[in-house]
């Protein structure tokens, strides 16, 4: 039975993240090819994580407030893979902008969701949340491999088809998710009154962290055409990334055996602040490529320990609003902001001076990493403190 129920939440991961695989690097190819301008095309694509994490907090407000999270969850993807249809027909910039903004906004919920529900159960599903989200990751590259040779074949038209193919299998698959939400309704508290001292500070570090991701995420093969690299350097470093990224996730319970999660937090922050300064500084091909295996910490390390804190500083009954609380913070607000702040300086400092700034922003980072952690030290003191006369009574 547990086997059963794992296969289903690998599942829903796998077709969770595949469309992902495609929509990133050939939406925008298909865009251009319907005669998008630049701007349009970046007004698209800058508006997903603003829309997607902002919504996502009402809807969790709803799951958490009235536990109708895998109700919500199923007509969510339901309703936002009837979207994808769309974009088989329309054409225009502004019916264009209306569908993706509709898909945003239906689709924002889903990953926060799933991620609630798998903690919610993941006792039930053998207790290893990183072997079970790696797989997302695993079909993230998939689908963005399988992307080129159907692009090449049937033109970059094929591009909406392949985004909505995997859709109907993933609303069947997140239909058979755990549907028990953990707790009471009446001790439910809304997102935006869960800030705790310890949340508070772990959501400045994911916030910082993901701020610091701007260069990379936008501007690495400007950086690498900058350095005379080859244009497949590009494309190594991020499956060298993404591929780290998998290795650590799978590796992610013996990690957090031997580390706390406000530690693997702060070494997560140390890594990253490395990476960056050593990518501003690094011109051979080689090191360029190899130091973006980094990012398993970078991201795949941060999000462990980032799951596991949620589960504890989060009340049960709020699980649903802390993943999107944490989704808003730092990929929504941090993840556009980095984008933003990159593109704002790489012109005045080139693309080697944003990444040795962004090392910086990552150091600045463990001021917040170690406010958590000293917070967290005194909690696991105290409650060892309260358990430890109870013990002691029990045994006389």
């Amino acid at each position: 039975m547990r086997r059963d129920r794992r296969r289903i939440v690998i599942l829903a991961y796998v077709l969770l993240f595949a469309g992902g695989g495609v929509w990133m690097p050939y939406f925008p190819l298909y865009l251009s090819h319907l005669g998008f301008t630049g701007w349009q095309v970046g007004m698209i694509f800058g508006l997903q994580p603003a829309l997607r994490w902002t919504s996502a907090i009402g809807w969790a407000y709803a799951a958490d407030r009235w536990r109708i999270r895998h109700q919500l969850l199923v007509g969510a993807a339901i309703a936002g893979a009837l979207c994808f249809l769309g974009l088989l027909v329309v054409r225009s910039f502004a019916m264009v902008l209306a569908v993706t903004a509709a898909i945003a906004l239906l689709h924002a919920p889903l990953i926060p969701m799933v991620d609630a529900a798998v903690m919610d159960h993941l006792e039930r599903l053998g207790g290893d949340y990183g072997r079970l989200r790696m797989w997302g990751s695993i079909a993230f590259v998939a689908f963005a491999v399988i992307g080129a040779p159907l692009v090449h074949a049937f033109s970059v038209q094929i591009v909406p088809l392949v985004l909505l193919l995997p859709l109907p299998a993933m609303v069947i698959a997140l239909a058979r998710l755990p549907r028990e939400q953990r707790g009471h309704a009446k001790h439910f508290r809304a997102p935006w009154a869960l800030l705790t001292p310890p949340l508070t500070a772990f959501l400045a570090s994911a916030f910082l962290i993901q701020l610091s991701c701007g260069a990379f995420s936008g501007f690495f093969a400007l950086h690498t055409a900058a350095l005379g690299l080859s244009d497949a350097v590009p494309g190594l470093a991020w499956g060298c990334a993404v591929a780290a990224e998998v290795a650590i996730l799978f590796a992610g319970g013996r990690i957090l055996e031997r580390v706390t999660p406000s530690q693997l937090v702060i070494v997560s922050l140390l890594v990253s602040a490395t990476r960056w300064a050593i990518t501003a500084w690094a011109r051979d091909q080689t090191l360029v490529v190899l130091l973006q295996m980094t990012h398993a910490f970078t991201f795949g390390a941060f999000h462990l320990a980032a799951l596991l804190l949620l589960s504890r500083l989060v009340p049960p009954e709020s699980s649903t609003g802390g993943q999107a609380l944490y989704g808003l913070v730092a990929f929504g607000i941090g993840g556009s902001s980095g984008l933003a702040l990159a593109g704002a300086l790489v012109d005045r400092i080139g693309t080697a001076g944003v990444f040795g700034f962004e090392a910086g922003v990552t150091l600045l980072g463990l001021v917040p990493a170690l406010w958590l952690h000293r917070l967290m030290r005194k909690t696991e003191i105290a409650v060892a403190t309260v358990a430890r006369p109870r013990r002691v009574a029990a045994g006389g």
